[in-house]
């Protein structure tokens, strides 16, 4: 009988130490992370929508503009800037417009002009500062110098975007009177930076 009480008292030690030894919730937890995202660029596109602009810009941001007509007047399209971002920095977008130019025989000729700039589509978190960048003036050979200026902000975090329409426009009348030389090599460019705030 001792030894029958011994083997029960040591089954039940036995059972009690793996038995259940709490009740409860636990808890799983999940983490992501979501990188920001930046696409901005030129595009011959008018895009309507961020996802057009993102599907643009994933392609290329640099575009070529050709066969504008020096000796006019009037304002010519010449496309679209784009930009989307996600990033918890604010932003700011810098154009850098320089003039076109070409040197012939040693004389290098200098056609400045004025780029005008329109919203098209885009968000509210995004503000358009300013219609105009440089000056309508008669191209000349002494030199013409790159203007620049902030022309977007961004303004509040998560999805922001923004398409504008670019027109340049020359002082036809005054180039041909001054009368540029030929050449198809005329060349200027229009850089967009976007720093962080």
């Amino acid at each position: 009988m001792k030894k029958l009480i011994a083997i029960l008292i040591i089954a039940l030690v036995t059972f009690s130490t793996f038995a259940a030894s709490g009740t409860g919730d636990t808890t799983l937890t999940l983490q992501a992370n979501v990188a920001g995202k930046l696409y901005h660029g030129f595009t011959p596109n008018d895009n309507t929508s961020a996802d057009a602009v993102k599907a643009d810009i994933t392609l290329g941001g640099d575009e070529t503009v050709n066969g504008l007509n020096l000796e006019s007047d009037l304002a010519q399209p010449i496309g679209f800037y784009n930009l989307y971002t996600t990033g918890n920095a604010q932003a700011t977008v810098n154009f850098a417009v320089s003039p076109l130019t070409v040197t012939i025989s040693g004389t290098t000729y200098y056609v400045p002009y004025q780029l005008s700039y329109a919203t098209e589509e885009g968000n509210e978190k995004v503000t358009v500062t300013g219609s105009t960048l440089g000056s309508i003036a008669t191209a000349n050979t002494t030199g013409a110098s790159t203007v620049n200026a902030n022309i977007m902000a961004t303004t509040a975090n998560g999805l922001r975007w923004k398409t504008l329409s670019l027109a340049a426009t020359f002082a036809g009348t005054g180039n041909t009177t001054f009368g540029l030389p030929e050449s198809s090599e005329y060349t200027g460019t229009i850089l967009a930076h976007v720093s962080a705030q």
